[in-house]
């Protein structure tokens, strides 16, 4: 019986761990797509822009902004930035609430009713 019951938790501790991995990978893919999309979306933009100092400035502000999130999520993937989160969060709570409240007032007021 103590021997069936081991069996029975070691496999779904398996389980579980082969559910985690497969939704970190699916998760990273995500973030991969996510970065190169982004990469692509800064450079066109860049380009779509018409000439013009300022323009051309401001585009490549833009640009360089863009590939800088994508080269960040490529580097970090997503639990690099759901711990940079955790940090920030920690260091920042009564931001990070006021923030919150903000997010979902302004939300609250966009929607529908």
């Amino acid at each position: 019986m103590e021997r069936e019951k081991l069996n029975l938790e070691e496999a779904v501790g398996s389980a579980v761990k082969r559910t985690a991995n497969e939704a970190l990978e699916g998760t990273q893919r995500l973030g991969e797509r996510t970065s190169e999309l982004l990469g692509d979306a800064g450079e066109s933009f860049r380009q779509s822009l018409p000439g013009g100092a300022k323009i051309a400035e401001a585009a490549d502000a833009v640009s360089r902004g863009v590939k800088q999130t994508a080269d960040y999520l490529q580097h970090e993937g997503v639990s690099g930035i759901v711990e940079d989160l955790e940090v920030l969060i920690r260091r920042y709570p009564l931001q990070t609430l006021l923030l919150g409240v903000g997010c979902g007032y302004l939300l609250s007021r966009f929607r529908p009713d």
